[in-house]
């Protein structure tokens, strides 16, 4: 672990009484209840996703109620979804949720887990146990058990961003079972994939968990791009069934990377007299080059990406009646990125005041970006957790607070030796990803640092007025400080000079459950979520974005819920709005063109449908549905162009459905199918990038030789589609090749 500066709430004058007064007031309700009523239920999805695509509860531990009786739109991803799907990485796990599209990095960030939910960026509303996650980076999953996806604002349980949709996932935990799972993975991508799963009773009421993971191999469909991991997790919990539990969670990864920017895009220049594309690649105006999605416009001996992440989590729980839990979580972590990547940009030719793109079919070779941060952050989190009976009422009560610190520092990382492959270019159709670099990178001066903290209090209540009416409220203030130096080399400059943000938030959700059945629900459900300009911890030192209050949004939904097949089968459907109303838009009064407003609007409408279980004894599915429609409905200054298009990387529909079919007690095969819309990477009318739909098709086989001995096949993108996966500025990543794998497992 590297060592991280500790935190204690009282650094922001938070008292820790605040805490005290909850835990009083609750247990006061319990003591004047008419009658304790059973004891809580505390499981959470864990306890069944081991073996079945259904989960029948969150793995919040803010949500009280099974998600039939939630009322709001959430989907968990089960562990036997992931294994049946092959699943490596969180991207490949989201597949499983339509409503959801990624985003390339830009400007040296990395692609991968940058995402957007109906519409609004996500990249940041990224949660491993309920506890915001650092950095930008690829998840892998070989210590997940469940990824949850709430869909609509999430403040009020997790505070700022989560406009669109939170993720959630759900680490694995010691349980009271000695059992070690090996698994061995080989595919035709000159790749393989080592994973170890321990669990050791080591006392009455104690256990230790070990995952082990070595990962490497070839990206399918991409020339050169490869990636290595090594990881281990250990998982340790003491007082396992009894009243009183503490737990100690520890992880460290190692990612050795080849990054990829992928395909150059064809820009449309439709609206800048002062750029044009050339007329050979007219044809192509804003869409992809015409050329091999193989092609790799990097160069292997000078890009890298180097990533190592540590954390610890402890964890205390106790049982203070059957009706009341008290919850402590402390966590320190930290993940260090180092990294060229290469982005593949035309060369050009200026032709009287006009930039000609693309005339001699030639990318930049030195087009590098580079990247030296370390993100580190530290936890607090306290809850109170009861359930109580007052007024022939039936109260869930989740009452609590939190205090984190968020620290990002970024270095320059220069070629201290000439990049020879500055001068260089690649030809569009064959490139050379093999060019002599002689040049030498390194770390140099802390370009800039920025420091967020967080102050949060927050309490929940469902209640259950009669069988069929329950009432969920919810409510959190955050108090979120941010302190951004920008130019700590003072290179000419100022290294003093730093820009701060302090904002203060109420969040709210609310919703009303009808149950005209004990198998059913009928919900309306309505809440907000807030979005500072700090909500990845920098800003802007260009314009008056970090003087701007956060930007809000409110959404509405009404949906159903339904239990069925004697509760093997979850049905849901629902409508939603999403309204943005201060939105930031250009700025039309302001001197500075870089100054914005909270001036503009922004609209999502759309229907999820989902229905995940077993349709019989030997028949497994996992399907869903979204349409949204959205639009930029008031824009300002020279955003005004705006008005009438689509969100980024919205797609109207888009679907994914997988179907496991057991032929025999130890045969099965599973067949499923993807489906994503057109999407555009720019509401802007003029240099808009389109990316079309398309449709992916994946196939399973899995055969249990021996109790403890198992074969499965696997194939991915079966009919070798080209498309592009993830969009980012001028360039996109394409999608996964077709892709064969077999594992053998054992378990003992």
């Amino acid at each position: 672990m590297n060592n991280l500066e500790t935190i204690s709430p009282s650094q922001k004058g938070y008292k820790l009484s605040a805490l005290t007064l909850i835990i009083a007031a609750t247990l006061q309700v319990g003591a004047v209840q008419a009658e304790e009523i059973n004891e809580l239920d505390m499981s959470v999805a864990s306890a069944e996703s081991e073996k079945s695509y259904k989960v029948d509860r969150s793995t919040s531990e803010k949500y009280t109620q099974d998600l039939v009786d939630t009322p709001r739109t959430i989907t968990v991803i089960s562990e036997a979804v992931m294994k049946d799907r092959n699943v490596d990485n969180l991207r490949q796990a989201l597949r499983n949720v339509p409503g959801i599209s990624f985003a390339a990095g830009e400007g040296g960030a990395p692609t991968g887990d940058s995402m957007s939910i109906r519409g609004f960026n996500a990249s940041n509303n990224l949660m491993i146990d309920g506890v915001r996650d650092i950095a930008g980076y690829n998840r892998d999953t070989y210590n997940v058990e469940a990824i949850e996806v709430a869909k609509g604002p999430g403040s009020a349980i997790y505070g700022r961003g989560g406009a669109g949709g939170v993720i959630n996932l759900q680490t694995k935990s010691a349980k009271l079972d000695d059992f070690t799972d090996l698994s061995l993975r080989l595919g035709t991508e000159s790749d393989y994939r080592a994973q170890v799963d321990g669990n050791f009773v080591v006392g009455e009421t104690s256990a230790l968990r070990v995952n082990v993971l070595a990962d490497a191999g070839d990206v399918p469909g991409r020339d050169e791009v490869e990636n290595s991991n090594a990881a281990i997790a250990l998982a340790y919990t003491y007082g396992l069934s009894t009243d009183s539990r503490f737990s100690v969670n520890a992880d460290y990864q190692q990612q050795d990377n080849m990054p990829d920017y992928g395909i150059p895009w064809v820009g449309n220049y439709s609206t800048t007299p002062d750029r044009v594309i050339a007329s050979n690649l007219a044809a192509y105006e804003g869409g992809p080059a015409p050329v091999d999605f193989s092609n790799f416009y990097g160069n292997v001996y000078r890009d890298f990406e180097d990533i190592e992440g540590s954390s610890i989590t402890l964890k205390y729980e106790k049982d203070l009646s059957a009706a009341t839990q008290i919850r402590v979580l402390g966590r320190t972590g930290s993940l260090s990125r180092q990294s060229i990547v290469t982005a593949p940009r035309f060369t050009s030719t200026k032709v009287d005041d006009v930039t000609i793109y693309g005339a001699d079919e030639e990318i930049n070779a030195g087009g590098e970006k580079t990247r030296d941060t370390k993100n580190s952050m530290s936890v607090i989190q306290m809850d109170l957790v009861g359930q109580y009976e007052l007024g022939g009422m039936t109260h869930d009560v989740v009452t609590g607070i939190e205090y984190s610190q968020e620290k990002f520092e970024r270095w320059n990382y220069e070629d201290v030796v000439a990049d020879n492959l500055e001068d260089l270019t690649v030809d569009l159709y064959n490139p050379d990803a093999h060019l002599p670099f002689t040049g030498q990178y390194a770390r140099t001066d802390k370009s800039n640092e920025s420091t967020g903290k967080t102050a949060a209090i927050y309490a929940f209540d469902t209640v259950t007025i009669n069988p069929q009416w329950q009432i969920t409220a919810g409510l959190r203030y955050d108090s979120f400080d941010t302190e951004y130096y920008y130019d700590l080399e003072g290179d000419g400059g100022d290294p003093s000079a730093k820009l701060t943000a302090d904002e203060g938030v109420l969040s709210w959700n609310l919703g009303v459950v009808f149950k005209p059945s004990e198998n059913g629900s009928i919900y309306v459900a309505a809440g907000n979520a807030f979005t500072p300009a700090a909500e990845s911890l920098t800003m802007s030192t260009s314009g008056n974005a970090a003087d701007l209050d956060p930007e809000e949004t409110i959404s509405y939904e009404i949906g159903t819920k339904w239990n069925l097949i004697d509760n093997n089968l979850l049905l849901s459907a629902a409508v939603f709005r999403t309204e943005k109303n201060n939105a930031r838009t250009d700025d039309p009064f302001a001197t500075d063109t870089s100054d914005e407003t909270l001036d503009g609007k922004q609209e999502v409408t759309g229907l999820e449908l989902s229905a995940v279980g077993q349709l019989t004894d030997d028949l497994s599915v996992t399907a869903a549905y979204t349409y949204q429609q959205s639009e930029v409905t008031e824009a300002t200054g020279d955003d005004a162009v705006q008005v009438g298009q689509q969100l980024p990387r919205t797609p109207e529909n888009s679907a994914s459905v997988w179907v496991n079919y057991n032929i025999t007690e130890k045969f099965d095969i599973g067949f499923g199918a993807e489906y994503m819309d057109d999407r555009y990477n720019s509401s802007d009318p003029g240099g808009r990038e389109f990316a079309a739909s398309y449709t992916l098709l994946d196939f399973m086989a899995s055969y249990q030789v021996t109790d403890k001995f198992g074969l499965q096949f696997n194939s991915s993108n079966l009919a070798d589609a080209k498309y592009a996966d993830q969009l980012g500025g001028g360039h996109f990543v394409p999608g996964d090749g077709r892709y064969f794998s077999l594992t053998a497992s054992y378990s003992f």
